[in-house]
């Protein structure tokens, strides 16, 4: 019962990646090497985290973590670690690495998976994969996540049941563009003349100025015709004298109806000036 207990508060007290590993594994796989590796030359190298070996992880709720790469020196006392790059692909990554002489286990980071034991380098030489930690099922139904790119060993002796592209695959052609349409002609623009400060418009100045020149006119005219009418009175009154101070008139001098000094007398052309002149002030 006390041990019961024990395992039981050990289980609870385990964080939940390290639940995830008991509960799965996952394997890497890496896209082709060079044939030969040489010391201290960078090499970008693509590689596959798989989930059971043959799937991108999926554990609902749960983010994978950092992989990478991982070198340990088989004569102990140095480890290089490598972080990789998610790629477009699913369980899909890349990493720059620089591999000094001599000879070196080559593990697979998988975030919260165990590390995973991909094979031995030897530098200068190559890669010797190590034996598989997990058995695949041969025959067994495998799904393609990737469309045309994917694991270099897919299916893995396996039978594809079913595809599921991913959202993001690889760029696809695009379809041939239409010939841009040629450019609208723009309008034409006409000048439209500038105005002054206060407003009037230049086509306007010589309508304004034709207005002003008849009305100036006009008060002319009637100035004139107001002199005209006032300067019989203003003479009189400079004289001193009106028309009956003078003195009678003789009687041979007085003006008789048809003489041309009387009223009756004046012709018709003279009243009528005298008339339009009156009318023209009222």
């Amino acid at each position: 019962m006390a041990l019961g207990a024990a395992v039981m508060a050990i289980a609870a007290a385990l964080p939940v990646h390290a639940e995830t590993r008991a509960g799965g594994w996952a394997t890497t796989e890496l896209d082709p090497l060079p044939d030969k590796l040489v010391a201290d030359k960078a090499y970008t190298i693509g590689y596959w985290v798989l989930q059971h070996g043959t799937h991108p992880f999926d554990v609902q709720g749960e983010d994978l973590g950092t992989t990478g790469l991982r070198l340990i020196s088989t004569s102990g006392g140095t480890t290089l670690n490598f972080t990789g790059t998610p790629l477009p692909e699913p369980a899909h990554y890349a990493v720059t690495i620089k591999i000094p002489d001599g000879q070196w286990r080559l593990q697979g980071v998988q975030g919260i998976f165990m590390p995973h034991e991909i094979g031995t380098l030897v530098i200068p030489g190559g890669l010797t994969l190590a034996p598989p930690q997990f058995a695949r099922g041969v025959g067994a139904e495998v799904v393609d996540y990737w469309g045309s790119i994917k694991p270099p060993s897919f299916p893995w002796d396996g039978k594809v049941t079913s595809s599921r592209p991913p959202a993001v695959s690889a760029p696809q052609p695009s379809a041939p563009q239409a010939p841009a349409a040629a450019p609208a002609p723009s309008p034409q623009r006409t000048a439209t003349p500038a105005s002054g400060d206060d407003g009037w418009s230049v086509p306007y100045l010589p309508i304004v100025t034709a207005l002003l020149a008849i009305g100036a006119t006009l008060l002319v005219q009637r100035a004139a015709r107001a002199r005209v009418r006032q300067g019989p009175a203003d003479g009189a009154a400079r004289g001193g004298t009106t028309p009956d101070e003078t003195g009678p008139t003789p009687p041979g001098d007085a003006a008789q109806p048809g003489q041309p000094g009387s009223s009756a007398a004046r012709k018709p052309s003279e009243q009528t000036e005298e008339d339009v002149i009156t009318i023209g002030r009222d």
